[in-house]
């Protein structure tokens, strides 16, 4: 900015008598004369300059990665973009930021130019949070459901077939449009279409079971709980939805695996909590009716023991495990041991306040009692004589209980007095060892076939358990045979063929399951060198890795950096991006993705400083997490942030070598002349800054320095107006420096001396340079660019530029 306001309107003033007398009374383009060349010189002359392209995108980044990014600065980098594409037609690289900026921060209707933008950038490798972005901006401008649902209509055929993760999400959105209007067919067809496209599309398949409820059966519901579980591993309540919807239709190697990963996953979550019986009794139920894993019984049951804990249904059934091995003398040692301990409860009484503490301890099993005991023996030693003993105990204690009563009427029939037990059964209301005993007066009776479907009623009441494992060797004994709900081989080859082989999850701990790579090439980078690094999320586990809001690596990354050795400064959140290239990682790939650094505060810091040595530190994070103190950390917190160092030597100065690249502006190649503008303007910003914060570090610096310096832009042939037709590439690419540089009148004049250039990207950034460095005094000359620049680019420019200044007139389109 200038501290002296006066020149700076002379300079306006030299600017505005360059326009010929008609051009400032005349509102006709053509009369506006040299100072803005006519269409069709520029029309003639299509330029092409991937060099500038990049330059003119690293200005649009930066504005668009500032804090708080107004309408009128989107509308400015929109408009550089759009230049960029316009001098390089491979310059697809811009097309994620001109949808986000026309999404998200424009006042403007892009609906158009977003379309056209998404359609041009909508392939396999598209990122989903940008095409998202999108759609919702496009939606979110029409008013009715009727053009919403055209527009989505429309997309499923511009977008189709490109990118599944999309096309499934869009399908999904019209499906709840039509079911809004209770086209159900239209929206079962939509959604349907939704899922097959995409099977981690929860809210589809939610939909979907809502509308076609008896379609979704549950080979389809185990492989969406499956699904869903993957995407997020450490989501233990849909663990333990899987493994319970697994064992209700008696697919127990399924849900014995689904179980031991919810034992596994909440060890990880709590490791300081104890496993509770929520997991571990319906685990060891599993595991005792898959027949091959009867020995994760005992293993489970002393876990538990390790503990400190006891209870009586664990035992019961790792003792029947035991049995069922062929171990008798174990099972008689654990039934023996079971006993003494339930015996020993037993005589403490019921747990009080102030007995031995407070409280129960954590995870202590239900107060053993006479029916405990009953149960124990009546199913588990299958001691007729004791289990007689206690239900009798258990009824006279409780002789309103249906539980108490069906022991009781159970132990009768085991101890052979069936006469005595019809009657307790019909005075109450079956439960599952009610049904037992029926089933054992009905064949006394002589009614096998009423028994043995009584026999089939009781094990379906709870097929786990070892009243049911009685039930069927009763059945099985009277020639009848009890079928699961569900085709336990069926759901495995659905299963398998959707999910592949790895039916059962298998937990693995976070660190394990992903690591993380962050890579510089090279380690130390020279003034001017633009670097940046690659970052890796890599799929170490046995799994797809399923990168989605709510899946384990949520695709967020955010690098800061800390400067130090000529100059202090911490950076927080140089870079925050998200990654949604791929839903899906694979087993031992990675998702990859570039990151440029220099870039924002780092930027400036860099480019301002040239002799300044110095050491950069950038730490990534994935997905990065506010700890409760306040700190940056990795949302998975086992996972540390990496972090790589490199360095920024200074520039050794002498004056023959700055006195060799000033002569090598009239002799040298267009990249050394890039390069001088750049080292020049840097030397230049460095004075400036010395002199405004005084010396931070040794620098050299002779008195015939800035005169040399500032040459080498105003001279006739200089960087900024040297009159070869070629050179308007080096023009900006020094313009585009000289953006945070304080400008003098000198420099003022010969920057502006470019607006009549005949070459448009040189008078964009010219207009776009003074009005950074103009205070507002620059609004008549932005107002007559933006009506008569024979460049739509231009004009957009001046047009954005002058948005902010009250009274004047803008035109303005975006192609």
């Amino acid at each position: 900015m200038f501290k002296d306001r006066s020149f700076f309107a002379v300079v306006l003033a030299l600017i505005w008598c360059l326009l010929p007398t008609q051009a400032q009374m005349s509102t006709t383009r053509k009369s506006i004369g040299p100072i803005f060349p006519a269409k069709s010189a520029l029309s003639a002359q299509p330029l092409f300059s991937p060099a500038v392209g990049q330059v003119f995108y690293g200005i649009a980044y930066d504005i668009a990665n500032s804090k708080d990014v107004t309408a009128a600065q989107a509308e400015l980098a929109v408009t550089f973009l759009t230049a960029a594409a316009e001098l390089d037609s491979e310059a697809d690289y811009a097309l994620p930021l001109l949808i986000k900026l026309g999404s998200k921060h424009s006042d403007r209707d892009y609906s158009k130019q977003v379309w056209r933008w998404l359609v041009s950038y909508v392939d396999t490798s598209a990122d989903m949070e940008v095409a998202e972005e999108a759609v919702t901006y496009l939606l979110e401008r029409l008013n009715l459901r009727e053009e919403r649902e055209r527009l989505l209509e429309g997309m499923l055929r511009g977008l189709g077939g490109k990118k599944d993760v999309l096309d499934s999400e869009l399908a999904t959105l019209l499906g709840l449009l039509k079911a809004e209007k209770a086209d159900f067919e239209a929206a079962k067809f939509y959604l349907m279409q939704a899922y097959d496209k995409n099977k981690y599309n929860k809210l589809a398949f939610a939909k979907l079971a809502e509308l076609v409820p008896d379609q979704v059966g549950p080979a389809i519901y185990l492989e969406h709980l499956r699904l869903v579980l993957r995407e997020n591993p450490l989501d233990i309540d849909t663990a333990l939805a899987l493994a319970q919807y697994a064992e209700g239709l008696q697919l127990y190697w399924l849900a014995a695996g689904a179980y031991e990963y919810c034992a596994d996953l909440f060890g990880y979550l709590y490791p300081t909590e104890a496993l509770p019986p929520h997991i571990y009794l319906p685990w060891v139920i599993s595991n005792y009716n898959t027949q091959r894993d009867l020995h994760k019984c005992l293993q489970t049951a002393d876990r538990i023991r390790k503990t400190g804990r006891f209870d009586i249904l664990l035992e019961a059934i790792a003792g029947r495990a035991a049995s069922k091995i062929g171990n008798d003398q174990e099972a008689a040692q654990i039934f023996r041991a079971a006993e003494q301990k339930a015996q020993q409860l037993l005589d403490q009484g019921p747990w009080r306040k102030g007995s031995l503490s407070e409280s129960p301890p954590a995870g202590r099993p239900p107060q053993i009692g006479a029916k405990q005991f009953a149960w124990f023996h009546c199913f588990a030693t299958q001691d007729a004589a004791k289990a007689l003993d206690w239900a009798n105990r258990a009824y006279s204690t409780e002789p309103n209980s249906p539980a108490a009563a069906a022991l009781l009427a159970y132990a009768l029939v085991i101890n052979k007095q069936v006469e005595w037990a019809k009657p307790l059964i019909e005075s109450y209301e079956h439960n599952q060892i009610g049904d037992l005993v029926t089933a054992h007066v009905q064949l006394a009776d002589g009614q096998r076939g009423a028994a043995i479907e009584t026999l089939k009623s009781a094990i379906s009441k709870d097929p786990g358990s070892l009243a049911a494992e009685r039930a069927r060797d009763i059945l099985t004994e009277q020639g009848g045979e009890y079928i699961a709900p569900v085709d336990g081989d069926v759901i495995m080859t659905v299963l398998g063929a959707s999910l592949g082989p790895r039916v059962i999850p298998e937990f693995v701990r976070p660190e394990d399951a992903i690591s993380v790579q962050f890579n510089i090439r090279g380690n130390e980078f020279s003034y001017g060198a633009q670097f940046g690094c690659t970052v890796a999320v890599v799929n170490n586990s046995p799994e797809p890795l399923v990168v989605s809001d709510d899946g384990l690596f949520r695709g967020n990354i955010r690098i800061d950096a800390r400067v130090s050795g000529d100059i202090d400064r911490e950076i927080p959140n140089l870079v925050s991006r998200t990654i949604r290239t791929s839903l899906l990682v694979e087993p031992g790939r990675g998702l990859l993705t570039s990151v440029p650094l220099v870039t924002g505060e780092l930027k400036r810091i860099l480019v301002t400083y040239p002799q300044a040595s110095l050491e950069i530190e950038f730490t990534l994070y994935v997905d990065p997490a506010i700890t409760e103190q306040g700190q940056v950390s990795n949302r998975l917190v086992d996972i540390e942030p990496d972090k790589v160092v490199v360095r920024r030597p200074g520039i050794e100065l002498t004056g023959t070598y700055l006195r060799n690249r000033f002569n090598s502006i009239s002799t040298g190649q267009m990249g050394q002349k890039i390069k001088t503008a750049q080292l020049f303007v840097g030397l230049l910003k460095e004075q400036h800054a010395m002199a405004a914060h005084g010396t931070l570090y040794r620098f050299k610096y002779a008195d015939w320095m800035p005169a040399l310096l500032k040459n080498a832009l105003i001279h006739e042939s200089g960087l900024l107006l040297n009159p070869t037709d070629d050179e308007w590439i080096v023009k900006v690419h020094a313009m585009a420096e000289m953006l945070s540089l304080p400008l003098d009148q000198e420099l003022t004049v010969a920057v502006a001396d470019n607006l009549n250039n005949t070459h448009w990207p040189v008078r964009l950034m010219t207009i776009y340079l003074l009005s950074r460095t103009a205070d507002g005094e620059f609004d008549r000359v932005l107002g007559w660019a933006a009506e008569y620049d024979s460049n739509e680019l231009v004009r957009n420019m001046a047009a954005a530029l002058g948005a902010d200044q009250p009274g004047t007139l803008r035109s303005q389109s975006v192609r």
